[in-house]
């Protein structure tokens, strides 16, 4: 049987909502610390932060994706100007998208992955009152990378995740919201592989309502069909943990990360932090204030980075061995 709310989380049938904690301003911490617990890098967070940090730049700076300066962006940060390469402990699926790239253009994959889910996160964040735009923009950052409709309509659900508990949204109403956008979501994921697995995603994520109150990863995935190797359940159980209340904020981020890495840490870290907005957290990891700052601008503004530290420039400082942190 699945563990249970226990007395760290509140359990009830009806609606959840906390108090509005800056609007989804800390989702960049919580990410970072996902993302930091999962362990990707030993020494803190990795490719999957830095990823997220290039796309927070875009939509602070333009509020919409531009495909050719994203891909600009990380190829700068993987030594295309014949620097250092700063992307740390990439995935699989990254690299070789990267290779791609670098080798003449940016192909998606056919693999499946979860890399979707942890970009489009910040998407979330800043379409979190436009939700039809949302979708479309999740489903155009993912079709970037990916061919896997699956892994596509994991970032959906992810960026759902997160504009939902923007607004402090919780429980059995987070899970409806994320069901209700995958929806939007099938009819452009049609002509991707594993279409006719998307089909399925909206009422499996509905059915989830009466799963709310599992608070151990295992238990989670095994819910949501205990696949490890499909990014579309590990997204769900991700949710699925961090739908309740918690009161010790870390506990679904831990969860997480044991279940599926830095890069499901930092999803559900994403939707926790959005949730309880800019605090500690109760590991240490770099550039903490940066990342606090990009959350503050993405959704209070300004719509300008001139003044923040270029995203390669922290990079390659922190992996230099300089002094840790936002100075």
């Amino acid at each position: 049987m699945p563990e249970l709310v226990d007395k760290t989380t509140e359990q009830s049938s009806e609606a959840l909502y906390t108090v509005v904690a800056g609007e989804g301003d800390g989702f960049m911490l919580g990410l970072a610390a996902g993302d930091t617990a999962g362990g990707a890098w030993e020494l803190g967070y990795s490719a999957t932060t830095e990823q997220a940090t290039i796309v927070a730049y875009e939509l602070i700076m333009n509020r919409a994706i531009g495909v050719d300066r994203v891909v600009s962006s990380l190829l700068e940060m993987d030594g295309a100007n014949e620097d250092e390469p700063v992307l740390r402990a990439e995935s699989a699926e990254l690299r070789m998208w990267l290779d791609r790239a670098h080798a003449g253009r940016p192909v998606p994959g056919e693999e499946a992955s979860l890399d979707a889910a942890s970009r489009a996160v910040v998407l979330g964040v800043a379409f979190r009152r436009e939700p039809g735009r949302l979708v479309e923009e999740a489903v155009r950052l993912g079709r970037l990378f990916h061919r896997d409709a699956a892994t596509v309509a994991s970032g959906v659900m992810a960026a759902a995740a997160v504009a939902a508990s923007c607004f402090a949204q919780s429980g059995m109403d987070l899970i409806a919201g994320v069901a209700e956008s995958v929806g939007g979501a099938v009819d452009l994921l049609g002509d991707l592989d594993r279409a006719d697995r998307v089909s399925t995603l909206p009422a499996q994520v509905s059915d989830l309502v009466s799963s709310v109150g599992v608070v151990a990863g295992d238990d989670a995935l095994e819910l949501v069909g205990g696949q490890r190797d499909d990014p579309a359940q590990l997204v769900l159980a991700g949710i699925l943990l961090a739908a309740p209340v918690a009161h010790r904020h870390h506990v679904p981020i831990e969860q997480a990360a044991r279940l599926g890495g830095s890069r499901l840490g930092a999803v559900v870290g994403a939707i926790v932090g959005a949730r309880v907005g800019i605090r500690a957290w109760p590991w240490a990891f770099a550039n903490d204030t940066w990342f606090a700052e990009i959350g503050r601008r993405l959704v209070r503004g300004p719509d300008e980075v001139r003044d923040l530290p270029i995203p390669y420039a922290v990079e390659q400082h922190l992996m230099s061995g300089g002094r840790p942190g936002f100075h």
